[in-house]
């Protein structure tokens, strides 16, 4: 969505944005208007003027409400993050990134019951498009309670260390894969 068409639909048009001047100034960010071929409502940012939008807002449902907001975080015309409202309840839900530009998302931080905390992250930490880490809150008191990590990229996960006792601090490490397991190697 970086190259917007002004032309699609109604909105700002190419001589709406030629009378604004290209040097408008970061501080008056263009606002395109889109029609999605779904009958969505778009709205494309350009904050800098440069023909690449910063951010985009999705109204799937044309109810005035987003369930979608994608960023370009990194300046680099492409729009890599997005935040989702999953469920429908106009609270954003989920923040997927794609931290490696391939488009497929690399890291997935959700808020399981809806109170605003990050309750879950899973990542592909080494690009090969299988989820190698994952973080739980499992009580939901805003602390990681159990972390997993598939170290030989089966798609498993072979170790997991948790938090126990609700201190904060990792006390347990369980194996989940014998063959990875330090102390049973001879």
């Amino acid at each position: 969505m970086s190259e917007y068409d002004t032309d699609a639909t109604a909105g700002t048009s190419e001589a709406d944005y030629a009378d604004q001047g290209a040097d408008a100034g970061y501080g008056e960010s263009e606002i395109i208007t889109l029609q999605g071929q779904d009958g969505s409502t778009i709205y494309a940012v350009d904050v800098d003027h440069d023909g690449d939008a910063e951010a985009a807002g999705y109204d799937k449902d044309n109810d005035g409400q987003l369930e979608e907001i994608a960023l370009d975080t990194d300046n680099d015309g492409t729009l890599e993050t997005r935040m989702v409202d999953l469920d429908g309840d106009g609270t954003f839900d989920a923040v997927l990134t794609d931290t490696d530009g391939d488009g497929v998302t690399d890291v997935a931080a959700l808020d399981a019951n809806g109170d605003g905390i990050i309750d879950r992250v899973v990542a592909d930490t080494d690009g090969d498009g299988i989820i190698d880490t994952d973080v739980r809150d499992a009580n939901f008191d805003g602390v990681a309670d159990s972390v997993s990590q598939d170290t030989d990229a089966d798609g498993d996960s072979d170790v997991t260390v948790t938090d126990t006792d609700g201190d904060g601090t990792f006390e347990t490490v369980r194996y989940d894969d014998p063959t990875t397991n330090p102390l049973a190697q001879a």
